[in-house]
């Protein structure tokens, strides 16, 4: 990442802006749109990144139980939909955390670049997919009947004034957006875009505040009357993308997940509390064969 002066994080004026938004989204009762199962669009992949180091200092165990236990959910998600899943092992960016590497392994597949890090897939490599859901490792699917399309067609579609559907898809929360799942269409907008994202040294929350920074970025230079996302970005409503469990839930005035909800998201939730892991271990989120059925007819 190139070299920049350090931004200045200003606490007290997150914490207003972030009280103001639970209260807004609470009087307004924003409900998330109805779901709009139609057309199925072109070639899509499922992509996440599990890599752990052990951790000396966690109170459940060594070594992270989170690919043993969300791959399997993912992949049988993948598999019901007929998508291609593709699971990094090792981080594109060894010497960083792993979320720094979402966008990394977001743009590879998407210019049709092979990896250079370790991951398996459950089928070969073919031509660049037309969309990517990308899920985190501690994310778990819990409807598995709406489909990545149905996604597109309640929040992607082109809109008033235009004839292109969206090209980035991410939930909103009170701290802004929260990238632990996102869509990225393969279009020459979401490559350049991922470009920007990538050379940020916007990292004030880590990588939310690298994609959030260019989403409002690019709306600051429409010169618009009121401010407006660009409309090649599109906010997805926790529910039906990123709902969060306890204490985040809570803690940061955000959608808590419910059973009819789409993902399942351990945001601020890590495997090494033993609170979490035992949610993390409900039957909700260990997908079988059996299970999957049981959650099928909830």
């Amino acid at each position: 990442m190139p070299n920049a002066p350090p931004k200045r994080f200003l606490p007290r004026l997150h914490i207003q802006y972030q009280i103001m938004l639970g209260q807004l989204h609470d009087a307004l009762r924003v409900q998330p749109p109805p779901w709009s199962r139609t057309a199925a669009f072109g070639r899509i992949e499922v992509h996440s990144i599990c890599s752990y180091k052990p951790d000396p200092t966690s109170k459940t165990t060594l070594e992270s139980p989170l690919p043993g236990l969300s791959v399997p959910n993912h992949e049988a998600y993948a598999q019901r939909h007929g998508y291609r899943y593709v699971v990094h092992r090792e981080n594109a960016l060894p010497d960083r955390e792993a979320h720094y590497s979402k966008m990394y392994v977001v743009y590879q597949r998407l210019t049709g670049q092979r990896a250079h890090w370790a991951f398996d897939a459950n089928r070969p490599e073919d031509a660049p997919p037309d969309w990517i859901f990308f899920i985190d490792c501690d994310a778990f699917f819990t409807d598995f009947e709406t489909s990545v399309s149905d996604l597109i067609n309640t929040y992607a579609q082109p809109v008033p004034g235009s004839v292109d559907f969206a090209h980035f898809l991410v939930a909103e929360d009170p701290g802004g957006i929260n990238t632990g799942v996102f869509m990225v269409r393969n279009s020459a907008w979401s490559l350049r875009f991922l470009e920007r994202v990538a050379s940020s040294t916007f990292t004030v929350a880590w990588d939310q505040s690298m994609f959030f920074w260019h989403m409002v970025r690019a709306a600051l230079e429409m010169n618009l009357e009121d401010f407006s996302y660009p409309p090649e970005v599109r906010l997805v409503h926790q529910a039906h993308f990123n709902a969060f469990v306890p204490p985040a839930s809570v803690d940061w005035m955000a959608h808590e997940w419910q059973p009819s909800n789409f993902v399942r998201h351990f945001a601020g939730c890590p495997w090494q509390e033993q609170p979490c892991l035992q949610m993390m271990m409900d039957p909700w989120m260990n997908i079988s064969p059996i299970n999957e059925q049981c959650i099928l007819k909830w």
